[in-house]
C-alpha cells in the first residue's frame, strides 16, 4: 500500500511539475503550434443603426485551425469555417431576434480570419497584423487586439468590435484546442 502511494505521489508531481513548466514559458512560445477551432460567437452590435448580428460556428460544417509559427511569426489558416447569422434589435433592453438569418464562411486555405498575418504579444495581448488589398496595386495595412486566455491546451482570444471603429460594440469569442 506505501509504494502504491508513493507511486501516486510521484506520479501527480511529475504531472504538476510538466504543467508548471510550460505555464513559465513566455506566451508567444506557449502558442506555437497547430490549433482546432471549437468555437466561433460573434456579437456585433452597430450603435448608430441601432441593430445587431450574432454569428455562430456551425460545427458539422466547421474544420478551421490555425497556426503560429515562430521564424517568422505568423498565423496561418487552414480549413474552412461555416457561420450562422441573425439579425436583432435591441427592444426595453432586450434582444429582440428580426427574422433576417442565413450563413456565411470563412476559408482559412484563402487565408481569411481574424487572426492571419504577423503576431506578437504585448502586455499580455495578442497582436496581429496583416494587409487588405484596396485597388489593382494598392495595400493596407490593419493590426487587432485580441485578449488571450491560455489553459492547457485551450485557447481563447476575444476581440473587442470597439477596436474596429466607434459605430460597433459587442466581442467578437474564438476558442481552440491544442492539435
Amino acid at each position: 500500500m506505501k509504494q502504491l502511494k508513493f507511486c501516486l505521489l510521484a506520479f501527480l508531481a511529475m504531472a504538476c511539475s510538466k504543467d508548471d513548466a510550460a505555464s513559465d514559458l513566455p506566451m508567444d512560445e506557449q502558442l506555437l503550434g497547430k490549433w482546432t477551432l471549437t468555437n466561433y460567437y460573434d456579437d456585433t452590435f452597430f450603435v448608430e443603426g441601432e441593430y445587431g448580428v450574432i454569428e455562430q460556428m456551425v460545427p458539422e460544417e466547421t474544420d478551421y485551425g490555425i497556426e503560429f509559427t515562430d521564424n517568422p511569426k505568423e498565423i496561418k489558416t487552414t480549413g474552412f469555417l461555416r457561420y450562422s447569422r441573425e439579425e436583432y434589435e435591441i427592444v426595453n433592453g432586450e434582444k429582440v431576434f428580426t427574422g433576417s438569418t442565413g450563413t456565411n464562411f470563412m476559408d482559412g486555405d484563402d487565408g481569411e480570419g481574424f487572426h492571419a498575418g504577423t503576431w506578437k504579444i504585448e502586455e499580455g495581448k495578442l497582436i496581429v497584423t496583416d494587409s487588405v488589398q484596396q485597388g489593382p496595386d494598392e495595400f493596407e495595412e490593419y493590426s487587432s487586439t485580441s485578449s488571450i486566455e491560455l489553459s492547457g491546451d485551450n485557447l481563447k482570444l476575444t476581440l473587442d468590435n470597439a477596436q474596429f471603429g466607434s459605430h460597433l460594440s459587442g466581442e467578437i469569442i474564438i476558442e481552440y484546442k491544442r492539435r
